[in-house]
């Protein structure tokens, strides 16, 4: 929050992008906002808005977000949809 009233010259100017970033919370915990304003403040973002924080919690690169089993490490990811095999392509019988 302090980067964001920093970054403007009038603190009223920095209402709406900290509300926004609160609101972040009613849909993410706090420990996982604050984990995303980290890696954003990370990769040299100046004052991480709702945009920015938003992308990498949808994309769960915060880490903290709940276990699926396709980001369990050591799990290889089921294949996604209908997946051909070499058969089907080889000319045999449908």
């Amino acid at each position: 929050m302090n980067r964001i009233f920093e970054s403007v010259p009038v603190d009223e100017q920095g209402l709406d992008a900290a509300l926004a970033v609160l609101r972040l919370t009613r849909r993410y915990s706090n420990a996982r906002v604050e984990a995303a304003a980290g890696i954003a403040l990370a990769s040299r973002v100046r004052s991480p808005r709702y945009a920015h924080l938003r992308s990498i919690l949808d994309s769960r690169q915060d880490g903290l977000g709940s276990s699926d089993a396709w980001s369990a490490p050591g799990t290889p990811p089921e294949p996604a949809g209908y997946v051909r095999g070499a058969d089907y392509y080889a000319g045999g019988a449908r």
